[in-house]
């Protein structure tokens, strides 16, 4: 347990060095808080008002999910243990990219055997939310707002200023035991930092696309309750 723990902390970081946003965070069946993390999650079980005979149906679901969504990632030749802690090399992101849209794909469409319509609605809103300034890459959302060329640019530039001030948080990649403390420091640095790029992104929208992107996210939720907790040291 206690290796797991470690292993799920170093991917999450290596998420937030990507573009504090790559997501795989823990559970993350789609990357990063995907569909099959977000609905094992209590609190958006209970943002879903879920009955308890579908949080015992995704229980199982998940279980065997896992093995799936593990499956595309190998189809899509994603590997962990290439690089330093804290690395991902250009060609392995895209992968990993490639990987969970599928992945988030093939769960959307397996959860409405178990979800309502208003709720699976509802779970692309949190997951919205939860990707941050990553929503503006994630293809549907792209899509949806009709992003023009220019914006594109304009998203290209800021995520790109945004994963350099990143990295500079995170600094360069080590290999070993993660120190746990410096990272729920730098974790919340880089959260400060994307609340600042959020409202950059937000910015380049006219009032058509603003209205959409307030309808894709939705009612505020609480992503707090999503994060990883980091072990803490012992007196």
């Amino acid at each position: 347990m206690r290796g797991m723990r470690f292993a799920v902390a170093g991917v999450l970081a290596l998420g937030m060095v990507g573009l504090a946003q790559a997501q795989f965070r823990p559970g993350g069946g789609g990357g990063g808080g995907g569909p099959a993390f977000l609905v094992g999650n209590k609190a958006v079980q209970e943002d879903l008002k879920l009955s308890e005979d579908q949080i015992t149906k995704l229980k199982e679901w998940g279980k065997e999910f896992q093995k799936k969504a593990a499956e595309i990632r190998k189809d899509k030749g994603v590997e962990f243990s290439k690089g330093g802690f804290g690395k991902i090399e250009p060609e392995m992101r895209e992968k990993m990219d490639a990987a969970n849209a599928e992945i988030s794909k093939v769960a959307y469409k397996e959860l409405a055997d178990v979800l309502k319509k208003e709720q699976i609605d509802r779970l692309k809103q949190i997951s919205t939310q939860q990707q941050g300034t990553g929503a503006f890459t994630n293809a549907e959302v792209v899509d949806a707002l009709k992003l023009t060329a220019a914006q594109k640019d304009s998203v290209k530039g800021i995520t790109g200023d945004l994963a350099k001030d990143t990295k500079e948080i995170f600094g360069e990649p080590t290999k070993g035991k993660p120190d746990f403390t410096k990272l729920e420091e730098n974790m919340k640095k880089v959260q400060k930092l994307q609340k600042e790029y959020m409202g950059k992104l937000e910015d380049i929208l006219d009032d058509s696309q603003k209205k959409i992107w307030k309808d894709l996210k939705g009612e505020a939720f609480d992503t707090s309750k999503l994060q990883f907790q980091f072990p803490k040291k012992k007196d």
